[in-house]
């Protein structure tokens, strides 16, 4: 869970509108609080935030914190702090605040040094995919640290499971290794199997438990058909990969996995199975937090789907938990519901049950229920 994109976008996000002068961060420590804490005194020279590119918003991540990625340098540690954020454009997927610190080594005796700010980035979904892809294999280098903050719920969707048929170096890059980095983003267990031979390859597959996809990077390895895929498998399931570079082939990795990710929760949700807890509270969140409570403040249904959408989570099924979750509002009746609707020129416009209130707060405090 360290590195998975889909964990980390569902922690509580920063508001899009929020910001932090620098002045008022000056000198300040900040404790990070996970298991073991981690701790910082930031520098008391205005000039030494000139190295990010928005101070005031990424300084936002020091509070709205949902990773510390902590890793050695020498005798110093480089100290990156991740933060999911909302998107000022509505609809758009959320966004990632990211700081980059240099932590120079104690001198002892004396007091822990300020960090030097090194840099950061606003980043897009994909952008911060890509950059934990690359971390997370720095990090099985490098043995580094990663505090969670507390209580981060974690999805409620399997790990996949997928198979990657191909060669296991490709420009001098160990692609096992790569792959259980990428995996570990994009929350899938990718599992190298070399093209030795069609009998090989079909029983290592027939070996491998609970497998979602297969993907085929065979190159002049004609022998090695769809056919050596499960039969429990459906066709669909089964992808040939065409790329010759690393990048060419991480990128195609990334669009298998979406696909069979889209799959999968479409064959759970006709099980009944969903992501209904944490789906239901992140579209309580963002109502909260948009002050959608009672019928003077109100807003469509695409505005109480924005925080799923952004986070590329199932809207169907989200859509559903709405409706379960939902009724007309009528001056003459309590409703249970925790939300309601009203109906305008424009279509339903929808806001939450301001008698449920208590109820509603304690449902997004505790992800667990």
């Amino acid at each position: 869970m360290d590195f998975n994109i889909r964990a980390i976008s569902v922690a509580e996000s920063v508001p899009f509108d929020a910001r932090t002068p620098v002045h008022e961060l000056l000198g300040k420590e900040i404790i990070f609080r996970s298991g073991l804490p981690i701790t910082i005194t930031l520098p008391d020279n205005p000039g030494a935030f000139d190295q990010l590119p928005e101070p005031e918003r990424l300084l936002t991540a020091l509070v709205s914190w949902a990773r510390v990625y902590d890793y050695p340098h020498g005798e110093d540690k480089i100290r990156y702090i991740l933060a999911p954020a909302e998107n000022p454009d509505p609809g758009a997927d959320i966004l990632m605040y990211r700081l980059d610190l240099l932590q120079p080594a104690r001198i002892k005796p004396g007091p822990r040094l300020p960090v030097q700010i090194l840099g950061g980035a606003v980043m897009t979904y994909d952008e911060c995919t890509r950059w934990l892809a690359d971390l997370s294999y720095e990090q099985r280098l490098a043995n580094g640290t990663v505090l969670q903050r507390p209580r981060l719920p974690k999805p409620k969707a399997p790990v996949l499971r997928i198979a990657w048929v191909g060669p296991e170096k490709l420009g001098g890059e160990s692609l096992p290794a790569r792959f259980r980095a990428l995996g570990s983003v994009k929350g899938a267990e990718i599992t190298h199997v070399g093209p030795q031979s069609f009998a090989l390859v079909k029983g290592n597959l027939a070996g491998i438990s609970g497998l979602n996809a297969v993907v085929l990077c065979i190159g002049t390895a004609v022998y090695i058909t769809r056919d050596v895929a499960p039969k429990t498998l459906p066709p669909e399931a089964v992808h040939h990969c065409y790329g010759t570079t690393l990048a060419a082939i991480e990128e195609e990795l990334f669009t298998i996995i979406e696909a069979t990710r889209t799959r999968v929760e479409e064959a759970r949700a006709k099980e009944g199975v969903n992501q209904h807890d944490e789906l239901l509270r992140l579209m309580l969140r963002g109502m909260v937090s948009h002050s959608k409570i009672g019928q003077s403040l109100h807003c469509d249904r695409d505005e109480v789907l924005t925080a799923v959408r952004s986070r590329r989570l199932d809207v169907p099924t989200a859509n559903a938990i709405l409706d379960d979750n939902c009724e007309a509002h009528h001056d003459t009746k309590t409703s249970e519901k925790l939300f309601l609707y009203k109906d305008h020129n424009d279509g339903k416009q929808y806001f939450l049950n301001p008698k449920k209130m208590v109820e509603i707060k304690l449902l997004i405090a505790d992800p667990g229920g």
